[in-house]
C-alpha cells in the first residue's frame, strides 16, 4: 500500500514509518528537514521536503497515494507563551487546512486521510463517560481540537474519507509523558496531582500505531476514533502502578497551584478529568491495562550495563503470532537456529518447559575454545515476548530480549541483546561484534526456512 506521512520524525510518527514498512508498504513523507529525516528513516522511505504553512503547499505530492497519516503538529509541553500558543494553533489548523487544499487538487486523490486529534476534545469532565458520540468541552483546547477535525471537513466532498484519531496520553519509553515521569519516579518523587482524581485516558505507543494501520486499512469506519486503551484510570492509580513498576513508593503529593505555576496553560492536559472510552470493538489491545503496558514499557534493558554494547535486529516473517511463539517455545529449536561452527549441544534433560525461573544449560566452541553457558528466563510473556538472562558464560553480562508484534498477516520479530565482554570495547570491535552479527544473520535464515518450512 502506498501511504503519505506528516509529522514522521515525531513519537507516533517514527514507531508508525517503523512498522509501515516492514509490513512492505511504501512510505513516503513529508517533513521540513529533509536532511534530518534522512538520517532517520531507511533508503527505501520517499523524502519530500514541504512548507506546511504554505497555502496549497510548497511541493508537488505524488498522485499514486491510497492512504494519508496526518501527524504534524507542534507539540503542547512547554510553557504556553504567547508565541506557542500560535504555533500550537498554527500547526494544527492551518497546516491541516493546507494539506486538505493539496489533496484537493490531486488527479487521482487518496481513499482515506487519518489525522491526529486528542481526547482533550472532551474537555475535563470529572466522572462522566466519554465516547465518540460525546460533545466536545469548553475552553481553549477543546475549542482548539473541533476546529482541528473541522478542518478536514473539505475533503468529504472530493472522495476521501477523513478520520479524526482521538488519541489519549500515548506511553512510551522514548518520548512524551511516560519518559518525562520516569526519572522523578526513579528518584521516589513518584507523586499524585492534586487529589489524584482526575481519569487520564491512555494509549501504549505500540497500540496507537496498530490502531492507526488497524483503520487504514478497515472500510464504513465513521470520522471519529478513541484511541484509548480499555483500562483507564485515575491519575493516583497511574502514579502508584508506575511507582510499582520501577519499585519505589510514591510518597508526595503535587498541589494544583504549583503545577499551574510551573507549566502555566499546560498543566490543564495533567489536571483535567476525561474518562474516555471508545465504543468500537474491532481493534484487538496489545496492552489493553496499564500494568501491563507498565510492565512492557518499564522492563526496557537497554543500557542496563554502563559501559557495555548494544545488538538489536529485526525481521518479518509470513506466519501468525501464535506460531511463531511456539516454535520459540521448543529448546529444540534453539540448537537448529545455532549456526553449525558454534558445536551447540544442549545439556539440560528433555523434555523441559519454559516459563520464567526455567534454566538452561549447554555447551559450544568461541573461536575453538570450549564455552559451558546457562540462561535463565526472567520474563515470560506469550505470545509477545520473553528475556533470557546469562547465569554463567564467557560475557561479562548478557541479556536477550525475544519481541514479537503482529503485521497483518504476518509477525515481526525483534531481537534486542545487551553485553559486556572482558576487555571492554576494543575486544568488542575485534572479535566479539562481528561473531554476534553472523550469529543473528544465520538464525534469520534458519528461523524463516524452518517456520514457514513447518
Amino acid at each position: 500500500m502506498k501511504i503519505l506521512v506528516t509529522g514522521a520524525t515525531g513519537l507516533i510518527g517514527r514507531a508508525l514509518i517503523n512498522r509501515l514498512t516492514l509490513d512492505g508498504n511504501l512510505v513516503t513523507i513529508l517533513t521540513r528537514n529533509h536532511i534530518n529525516a534522512r538520517k532517520i528513516f531507511p533508503s527505501g522511505v520517499d523524502i519530500i521536503q514541504w512548507n506546511p504553512y504554505a497555502r496549497g503547499l510548497d511541493c508537488n505530492l505524488p498522485n499514486d497515494i491510497e492512504a494519508v497519516v496526518h501527524l504534524a503538529g507542534e507539540p503542547i509541553h512547554g510553557l504556553w507563551h504567547k508565541g506557542k500558543i500560535k504555533r500550537i494553533v498554527e500547526s494544527r489548523v492551518s497546516v491541516t487546512r493546507n494539506l486538505v487544499s493539496a489533496l484537493n487538487e490531486l488527479d487521482s486523490p487518496p481513499g482515506k486521510i487519518l489525522c491526529a486529534s486528542a481526547v482533550g476534545f472532551y474537555g475535563d469532565r470529572s466522572n462522566e463517560i466519554l465516547d465518540e458520540r460525546s460533545d466536545s468541552g469548553k475552553g481553549f483546547i477543546p475549542n482548539l481540537t473541533r476546529e482541528w477535525e473541522e478542518s478536514l471537513s473539505g475533503l468529504a466532498a472530493d472522495g476521501i474519507s477523513p478520520v479524526a484519531m482521538r488519541f489519549g496520553l500515548v506511553l512510551s519509553r522514548y518520548g512524551g509523558l511516560l519518559k518525562r515521569l520516569l526519572l522523578p519516579w526513579k528518584l521516589g518523587l513518584a507523586c499524585k496531582i492534586s487529589n489524584g482524581l482526575q481519569w487520564w485516558p491512555w494509549v501504549h505507543i505500540e497500540d496507537a500505531v496498530g490502531m492507526i494501520i488497524h483503520y487504514i486499512q478497515k472500510n464504513d469506519l465513521g470520522n471519529v476514533v478513541n484511541c484509548v486503551a480499555p483500562g483507564i484510570v485515575m491519575q493516583r492509580e497511574f502514579a502508584s502502578q508506575l511507582a510499582k513498576a520501577v519499585k519505589r513508593p510514591r510518597l508526595i503529593r503535587f498541589p494544583r497551584w504549583i503545577l499551574r505555576l510551573l507549566l502555566g496553560g499546560m498543566s490543564w492536559e495533567l489536571l483535567a478529568s476525561r474518562k474516555v472510552i471508545t465504543n468500537r470493538g474491532d481493534y484487538v489491545f496489545k496492552f489493553p491495562s496499564l500494568n501491563l503496558a507498565l510492565k512492557d514499557l518499564t522492563s526496557d534493558f537497554k543500557g542496563t550495563y554502563k559501559g557495555g554494547s548494544h545488538y538489536e535486529t529485526k525481521m518479518r516473517i509470513e506466519a501468525p503470532i501464535e506460531k511463531v511463539f511456539e516454535f520459540f517455545s521448543d529448546p529444540m529449536n534453539l540448537e537448529r537456529i545455532t549456526p553449525p561452527w558454534l558445536k551447540f549441544q544442549m545439556l539440560t534433560q528433555l523434555p523441559l518447559k519454559l516459563e520464567v525461573g526455567t534454566k538452561i544449560d549447554y555447551k559450544l566452541k568461541l573461536r575453538w575454545f570450549p564455552i559451558r553457558w546457562q540462561s535463565e528466563i526472567i520474563e515470560w510473556d506469550p505470545p509477545r515476548r520473553f528475556v533470557d538472562l546469562q547465569t554463567r558464560g564467557p560475557y561479562r553480562s548478557w541479556i536477550h530480549i525475544h519481541q514479537f508484534v503482529v503485521a497483518g498477516s504476518g509477525t515481526i520479530i525483534i531481537d534486542i541483546v545487551d553485553y559486556k565482554v572482558p576487555g571492554g570495547s576494543l575486544i568488542d570491535r575485534l572479535l566479539v561484534r562481528r561473531d554476534v552479527e553472523r550469529i543473528f544473520s544465520f538464525r534469520r535464515t534458519m528461523i524463516k526456512a524452518l517456520i514457514n518450512g513447518g
